[in-house]
């Protein structure tokens, strides 16, 4: 018989444990604090990252620490004004049934996460596809980096896009 597939609670411990150099070596007391609270909200999103059925644990990991993000990021209304709330109007300038050939690498990479939107609840199910979505508009940067970067030119894009809400 094959081996027994940790629960991904299991498996984000073990990626923690992993990160124990990269905390180690963390300026200050305060900044290792952060890192570990960081890992934590990942916590949040087990039932989402181990239902993913992604087989590198740390990209589940990095979804849902930058979903919490996006998350924190509405409830401060930081977003730009031009940034709908609403999945349906991001859905009439970026559908997915008018995506053409230059977004399939995004597109694929889209699906791959539609095992951990599933289980989440109603409102972060919205809220997640409103931030996948918001990626469309960096697809020809992550197209440039090919398929095999895919996952991380998404989360590259979603993060860029965090941090021009946050410094703008």
């Amino acid at each position: 018989m094959g081996r027994t597939i940790p629960s991904f609670r299991i498996a984000a411990v073990l990626e923690e444990e992993k990160w124990k150099p990269f905390r180690k070596y963390l300026r200050n007391q305060n900044e290792k604090k952060l890192f570990t609270h960081m890992f934590s909200i990942a916590n949040l999103y087990n039932s989402a990252s181990s239902n993913a059925v992604i087989p590198i644990r740390i990209y589940p990991i990095l979804m849902s620490i930058v979903f919490h993000h996006y998350k924190t990021l509405k409830e401060k209304n930081l977003f730009y004004k031009d940034h709908s709330p609403v999945v349906a109007d991001l859905k009439k300038d970026i559908s997915i049934e008018n995506i053409d050939n230059k977004n399939t690498i995004l597109k694929r990479e889209i699906e791959k996460w539609n095992n951990y939107y599933s289980v989440l609840r109603k409102p972060n199910r919205i809220l997640f596809e409103e931030m996948l979505q918001s990626s469309y508009k960096y697809s020809d940067s992550i197209n440039a980096k090919g398929e095999q970067f895919s996952t991380e030119s998404l989360m590259l894009s979603l993060i860029f896009e965090q941090d021009k809400l946050i410094n703008k």
